[in-house]
This record gives C-alpha cells, structure tokens and sequence, in this order.
C-alpha cells in the first residue's frame, strides 16, 4: 500500500504540469472577459495552517497577475468538509478557487457518514499544489530526546499518552506510526492543527503528527521539538532531524498533501488560464523558496493528473479507514 502511494506521489513531483489544451477561439471567447470582479478562494482550514498559508502565498501571485483579488476565505471546521461544502454549492463561474487537501478529497467519505459533497463528481480539478511531510511533535520539555525513546516510553505506558488530530492527514499519519511501532494514546479532535498546536504549547498534549507549516515558527523559537519526519526523506529546511524510518521504524514513509479544485462545471479555458498561471507559481524559485520553508515541497500538476491522483487517494483511504476500523461520524 505505502510503496505504490508512495510512487504515486514521487511521480507528481516529476510532472512538469502544462494545461490541456483547447481549441483557441474557445479560449478567447470564455477568457476575454475574465476575471472582470474578485476571485473568492476558499481555504478548508483556519488562518495559521498550512492550507491557508499556501492559498495566501498563491491569491497574492494571481492577483498581480490578472490585476484582480483573489479574496482568502476560511471556512474550517469538520476536517475540512464546511469549506468543501461551500464550494461545491457555488456557482461554477470562474470566480471560487477552492484549496483543500487530502483530508477533503480523500479521507472525509471514509470518515464521515455524509461529508456533504462528492470530491469527483462537485469538483473540477485544478493543481496539485503540495507534497507535505509530517512531523512527530513534542514540547522542547519532553523528557524523550529521539523517537526511540519515545516510543518505548507510549509502548511502557498503554493509553497514558494522548494526541492531537486537526486535519486527516494527522490522523492517518499517526495511525500509520502507532501501528508500526506498537502503542496506544488518546485521541483529542480539533478543529484544524493550529489549535491543536496550541495545546501541544499549552502542555495539554504529549505530542502530535501533523504537517509542518503551523510548527516551523515554533521549532525555530526552540518551544516545540520535532522527533521525526514521516517521509522517507529529510526535510530541507529540517536537515538536522532524522525521518522515522531511520530513527526507528525502517521502511516507514508517509505524507500529506494539498491541491486545488474549482466548481464543477466551470468552464474548461478559465480551468486551462488558471493551471497555467499556478503551474508557473508553483514551479517558480520564489514559490520553492517560500513554501520550502514551511517544511513542505511545492508540486503542480495538470488537472488531468491531480483527478487521477484523487481517486488513488480515495482508495488508499478506503484502506487506512478499514485497517484503522475507523467509524463514521
């Protein structure tokens, strides 16, 4: 399971994510008024994750490029699902971006009874935008210094430690960790990671596996302490901490991921304008600059490419449900 995921992903980051192509005076036609207003992007998670950051980073780029805003939007909550919601319902004009992750477009129909919306069908696919290691988190207080230690003190104290969860790819991420190494904890709900994370500050939780961009700042302040990363790779920008693989459990590898999607039903050149335009942002040194440095790897892809990707992710988490004997909420 892990290996061909794992391919998958790798062969995301190969792409070099040029738009489908069209026939030209549809193009003109369908283009030449747009975008004549605001551009509304949605962001599925709170202000401060990494969703947000990556929807800011990219409407700031659009909006000097088309001479428009591109106006972020948080609508958190439910593992995402609320924002999802919203722009599957809006209308399929050109004018709603939505920014989700695998949490939105792979996990919520295996983790919720009704999530509201049909990540194929409500959707037309835009870009893929991030591949995102996820770290095992601790306080700076914690008194294991290296995974190993703290997986032999989770094994020595069954269900005594508790966790965070704000976003699937937490979820699975440490499902997949606990399970390898094998312990039991706590699992605590959050709305999205950054309020986990204040808790993880607060001494609330003994640790966290989730996406890097909310935990850089607090790495870099020394109040936090990353144990691992969860790709079969180092992280870049965290070349000093070691992947779980070689900290303990060999052959461990597991990553997030975000992308983009608009309405479905929007028309197929503003689609074709848009990829083009954030394939550009995404491949650009300024974009791997900035994004590398919330401990995440910049990835675009064609529309093409990212359905394809969706619908290997919804069945790599019909797996991880059924292994996890998640019920549905």
């Amino acid at each position: 399971m892990e290996d061909k995921t794992t391919a998958t992903r790798r062969s995301l980051l190969a792409l070099g994510a040029g738009a489908a192509l069209f026939s030209p005076s549809i193009l003109r036609a369908q283009e030449a008024n747009w975008p004549n207003r605001s551009v509304r992007i949605i962001a599925a998670f709170p202000a401060g994750s990494g969703t947000d950051s990556l929807a800011r980073f990219y409407g700031e780029r659009l909006a000097r490029i088309f001479g428009q805003n591109f106006v972020i939007e948080n609508i958190g909550g439910a593992n995402g699902a609320i924002g999802a919601r919203a722009a599957a319902r809006a209308a399929p004009d050109g004018y709603t971006i939505f920014f989700g992750s695998v949490s939105t477009h792979a996990a919520n129909p295996h983790l919720m009874r009704e999530p509201g919306y049909d990540p194929l069908r409500d959707f037309a696919p835009l870009s893929m935008i991030s591949i995102n290691p996820l770290g095992v988190l601790v306080r700076a207080d914690n008194p294991a210094r290296d995974l190993q230690a703290f997986i032999a003190h989770a094994r020595a104290n069954p269900g005594a430690l508790n966790y965070g969860i704000g976003n699937a790819g937490g979820l699975a991420g440490t499902h997949l960790l606990s399970q390898a190494a094998g312990f039991k904890a706590e699992q605590i709900s959050y709305r999205g990671t950054p309020q986990a994370m204040a808790d993880l500050l607060g001494g609330r939780l003994h640790f966290l596996v989730t996406d890097l961009g909310p935990a850089v700042e607090h790495l870099r302040a020394g109040t936090i302490r990353a144990l691992a990363v969860t790709t079969a790779r180092r992280v870049e920008t965290l070349p000093d901490v070691p992947t779980v693989a070689e900290a303990a459990l060999p052959g461990f590898d597991f990553a997030s991921w975000n992308g983009s999607w608009m309405p479905a039903r929007t028309p197929p050149a503003i689609i074709a304008r848009l990829n083009r335009e954030m394939v550009t942002i995404g491949q650009s040194d300024e974009a791997k600059r900035h994004i590398g440095a919330l401990g995440i790897v910049s990835t675009t892809s064609t529309p093409e490419a990212l359905g394809e990707f969706n619908r290997r992710e919804l069945e790599l988490w019909a797996r991880i449900a059924a292994e996890a004997n998640v019920a549905k909420e």
